[in-house]
């Protein structure tokens, strides 16, 4: 990566800090993206909608190598996310999928803590909004998936139409 070239780099924070430092890195400039799911929230005298992250304890920062020195030195930032001694980079197109999750409507989308190995097949999906992930299936609930992002130690349930055979043996 070219010193001055910006690229999509993932931060694990501190537990509840990701609006935090989200809003703290755009203070200092940082392009940075804290992707956020609603949910209705039951109390004893009201319902609620709230907003709560995606990937719990992680924020996406586009950065080039002199910022990812400053992001470190920010309040909730506990590391960059590393891959072989390196910055995990990610896409572009990998961040516009994750949006493209979240504005799609009559989507379910829950995100649930990687602390359980499943069936164990590698698959990619064909079609539909998750069309060219690949992940590994966990377990198959009727026509939810059970995928996993190694990437972000935590699994994605999405909705897909398994009965088309959307999905395939990567």
């Amino acid at each position: 990566m070219n010193r001055n070239e910006k690229q999509w780099i993932a931060l694990y924070t501190r537990h509840k800090w990701e609006k935090k430092v989200h809003q703290l890195l755009l203070h200092q400039g940082i392009e940075s993206y804290c992707p956020l799911v609603k949910t209705k929230k039951q109390w004893a005298d009201r319902k609620k909608i709230v907003e709560f992250p995606l990937f719990s304890s992680y924020v996406f920062a586009k950065v080039d190598t002199l910022e990812q020195y400053r992001i470190q030195q920010t309040a909730g930032v506990v590391s960059i996310v590393y891959h072989c001694g390196r910055p995990a980079y990610i896409t572009a197109n990998e961040i516009n999928r994750i949006q493209d999750l979240l504005i799609a409507e009559d989507r379910e989308l829950e995100v649930v803590p990687f602390d359980q190995v499943g069936i164990g097949d590698k698959i990619k999906v064909r079609e539909g909004i998750l069309s060219d992930w690949q992940g590994e299936v966990i377990t198959v609930k009727g026509k939810s998936v059970v995928m996993v992002l190694e990437q972000f130690n935590c699994a994605l349930i999405a909705k897909v139409n398994v009965s088309q055979q959307n999905l395939l043996l990567a």
